[in-house]
């Protein structure tokens, strides 16, 4: 796909804008929760209070955790059970199941952050429920990550799919375009390349990655 020319500061709003939406919830949890705890007269909930507090702050720091390694530039591998770990996070209390067979390990970083990227948009491409299959894999020079996708009503959103294409949002979320739009700047850079196909109840979304790129970068 031909990335075509983003204003730096447009994509880097709509990320921040996307982070922030995504920490607000589990935060504002944690938030409520030490409100009620240290609220007079609130004796009696106090441990759903603290379980409240607890849970949301666990919810905060794996999120913060997912959008460090799907977001951030360390350069640095990441093993194959903490990505694992990761990629589970778009998945937390939603219909789809996600499976996991990725065969690299460890994952080289931008591997990592186009596999989080395509767990994100998948996890909401499949609303309704279904299975997406993770796996990544090393084929000659190149390193492949792959989600596939299947479900009833299963779609990314459109602007997951013109980010992806390496495409300016025409409409629609700028939050939902932002991370697929960042991943192809990232992947085309190094001679890389994204492909997104769809078909009644499935998609899939690949990311071809030179080995040579990606393993000197680790």
């Amino acid at each position: 796909m031909t990335s075509q020319p983003t204003p730096p500061e447009r994509l880097a709003a709509a990320l921040a804008a996307r982070i922030l939406h995504d920490i607000s919830g589990p935060a504002s949890g944690v938030a409520s929760g030490l409100e009620l705890i240290t609220e007079p007269g609130q004796a009696d909930v106090g441990g759903a209070a603290l379980d409240l507090a607890i849970s949301s702050a666990k919810g905060l720091l794996d999120l913060i955790e997912f959008y460090k390694v799907a977001l951030g530039s360390s350069g640095e591998a990441v093993s194959g059970a903490t990505l694992h770990r990761l990629a589970l996070a778009p998945f937390e209390g939603r219909r789809p199941q996600l499976e996991w067979a990725a065969q690299i390990e460890p994952v080289p970083n931008l591997a990592a952050q186009a596999m989080l990227i395509f767990a994100q948009i998948s996890a909401a491409g499949l609303a309704a429920g279904g299975l997406a299959r993770a796996t990544a894999a090393r084929v000659r020079d190149h390193i492949v990550v792959r989600i596939d996708g299947e479900g009833p009503r299963a779609a990314p959103h459109p602007e997951s799919l013109q980010g992806l294409a390496g495409s300016d949002l025409s409409k629609g979320l700028a939050g939902r375009w932002a991370p697929s739009r960042y991943l192809a700047a990232l992947v085309t850079d190094v001679g890389g390349a994204v492909t997104a196909t769809t078909d009644v109840g499935r998609f899939s979304l690949t990311a071809t990655l030179p080995a040579a790129v990606t393993d000197r970068a680790d």
